[in-house]
């Protein structure tokens, strides 16, 4: 990278960390990447310009795969952490159609030349994120985008109709967010561990075998009273 092209690099870097640090102040930041953004950043070399640590979300829509255009979508609440029945319930309250959605996280990285740009994307990959991609490259450096695969749609009400149990569909929603944010979870070591050289990355048989026992359901009848099961 030349020297204008290096030059062009920082001022949009400054430029993104002030949005991120007003941001931040509003409490328009997931909690959850706080930390991990502000490591990334301190590096000379990237920086970040959006992210979501995955959510959960009731929308109002008679089809997904018709939902483009005005007053054909919305939504009605949105959940960057796992929701109790009676969230859901009350969002869905009221609604002819309705939809529970669980988005995993994607997060979008700058990198100054091809040397950090592969650091990420590789480990990005190596911590299951296999759908990271460069989005562009050019004088302000290599746009990468690291999107989960963690995801779910499913049909509450349709036509004033109920579709679904709510309560099971609750539970899958969290453990599908869950799973996303474990998988976040090695993200973070794994980059860190490409960015700063911390030997924070496991392997995927250890992750497999030290987070991912068992589901959600199993855990969730030992933290939640019978009243928000």
């Amino acid at each position: 990278m030349g020297r204008t092209a290096s030059m062009d690099f920082d001022a949009r870097k400054r430029a993104f960390l002030d949005r991120l640090a007003r941001e931040a102040a509003q409490g328009r930041v997931d909690w959850d990447l706080v930390e991990f953004l502000s490591a990334v950043n301190g590096h000379e070399h990237v920086y970040t310009t959006s992210s979501c640590s995955g959510r959960i979300a009731v929308a109002e829509a008679h089809s997904l795969s018709y939902s483009k255009g005005p007053g054909r979508f919305r939504f009605v609440a949105k959940w960057h952490r796992p929701v109790t029945l009676p969230e859901v319930a009350r969002a869905v309250s009221g609604l002819r159609n309705a939809w529970l959605l669980v988005r995993g996280p994607i997060l979008h990285f700058v990198a100054r030349d091809g040397r950090w740009a592969a650091a990420i994307i590789g480990a990005a990959r190596h911590s299951g994120f296999k759908r990271t991609c460069v989005v562009s490259v050019g004088r302000h450096g290599t746009v990468i985008e690291v999107v989960g695969d963690d995801r779910l749609d499913m049909p509450l009400v349709l036509d004033g109709e109920e579709v679904a149990v709510l309560g099971a569909a609750v539970d899958v929603a969290n453990e599908v967010l869950l799973y996303a944010k474990l998988r976040l979870a090695r993200l973070i070591g794994c980059i860190d561990a490409a960015l700063h050289g911390s030997p924070t990355c496991m392997d995927p048989h250890t992750f497999r075998e030290t987070y991912i026992r068992g589901g959600y359901r199993e855990f969730r009848m030992t933290i939640l009273s019978p009243k928000d099961r």
